[in-house]
Formats: C-alpha cells, sequence, structure tokens
C-alpha cells in the first residue's frame, strides 16, 4: 500500500494584486514624506522672509558687485517663493492621503503632477545657464570686466548645463516608470478603475 501523496505547498511568490499594493502604499508615504519636508522648507524660507527683510538680503550681497536681474528677483521675492513650495507640499500631500486611501483621483492627480512636473523640470532648464554665470559672478576675484565670466570658466557653463540636462533625463525616467506603473491593470484594480471582462 502507498503512502499518501502530500498536497502541493502553496507558491511562495507573491500574486501581482499584492505587489501592487505595495507599490500604492509604498509610493503613497514616500509622497507624504517629500511633502512633509517641502512644507517645512517652505515654511523655514517665509519665517527666514518676515525675519529679515529683502532689502536686508541685497544688502548682503553688495559687496560682490551687481546682482543679476534673476537673482534680485528671487531674493525680493523669497516670502512668496516659500509660500508657493508650502502650497505646492500641501497639494502633494493630499495626493498621498489619496494614494493611500485609494482613490481613483488621486491617482489621476498624481499623474498629471508627475507630468507637469516633468514639463517644468525641462523649463527649468533655461535657467541654468543665466544662474551658473550670475553664481559665478558674484564670487571675489571671478568676475571679468562689465560682470561678465573670463574664458576660462564658460566651460563651467557647459558642465552645469550638461548636468542639468541628465538630471532632467532620470526624472523622465522615473516620472515616466511610475506613470506607467498607476496606469497597469492590478494597479488600477487598486483604485476600482480596472476594466472588468464580461464572460460571453
Amino acid at each position: 500500500m502507498s503512502a499518501p501523496v502530500p498536497p502541493p505547498l502553496p507558491s511562495a511568490a507573491p500574486s501581482p494584486r499584492s505587489g501592487a499594493q505595495g507599490f500604492v502604499t509604498v509610493l503613497a508615504w514616500i509622497t507624504l514624506a517629500l511633502a512633509a519636508v517641502g512644507l517645512a522648507y517652505g515654511a523655514l524660507q517665509m519665517a527666514m522672509a518676515g525675519l529679515v527683510s529683502s532689502p536686508a538680503y541685497l544688502q548682503l550681497f553688495e559687496p560682490a558687485g551687481p546682482m543679476p536681474p534673476l537673482m534680485r528677483w528671487m531674493l525680493t521675492h523669497y516670502f512668496e517663493i516659500g509660500l508657493a513650495e508650502a502650497i505646492a507640499s500641501l497639494l502633494l500631500a493630499w495626493l498621498g492621503w489619496g494614494l493611500l486611501k485609494r482613490r481613483e483621483w488621486a491617482r489621476l492627480a498624481f499623474i498629471a503632477y508627475l507630468a507637469l512636473g516633468t514639463l517644468l523640470t525641462y523649463g527649468s532648464l533655461w535657467y541654468v545657464p543665466a544662474m551658473t554665470e550670475a553664481s559665478l559672478a558674484m564670487q571675489p576675484g571671478l568676475g571679468g570686466a562689465g560682470g561678465a565670466l573670463p574664458p576660462e570658466l564658460a566651460g563651467l557653463k557647459t558642465a552645469a548645463m550638461i548636468f542639468s540636462v541628465i538630471v532632467a533625463l532620470v526624472f523622465t525616467a522615473l516620472h515616466g516608470a511610475i506613470i506607467w506603473k498607476l496606469c497597469t491593470a492590478p494597479v488600477r484594480a487598486q483604485f476600482g478603475s480596472a476594466p472588468t471582462i464580461r464572460p460571453r
């Protein structure tokens, strides 16, 4: 008489549904953490703007020479920039909470948020040469005649631009991967938006 065959052990491989749950949960908590950091930084920036006036900020940089218009604008609107960052962080926290609660509007809004952030990253590349030149020109002894950079430092602008383009491409790949994952059927099923297949 042969011994009974034991039943097969359950598979240890995670199901697509459990993997999708983990992805959304981790993404939601990372989003909330980033929102908390951004909110704290924005609040700190507004507090510093309240303690030190814009003219006082400008006086700190007067010994370095003429200030570029873009940097002058940023120092003049220091409070408004901090307020905008705090508002954007609150919006990000709202989206993170919606992802954690598996709200469909949060999934769609988060996709739009990533797409907009990618576009803004490429838009900010336009400011890289000006900001690099302004930062170098304000260093003692680096500015040339009329505030222009000496020829030997011109390559730093190119290096900064190349680095910024690489960073933009990395963010594009990261955001694209997250958007693609949020559009897959197992993830959409977490939000009740996956298409159902009806039997014929």
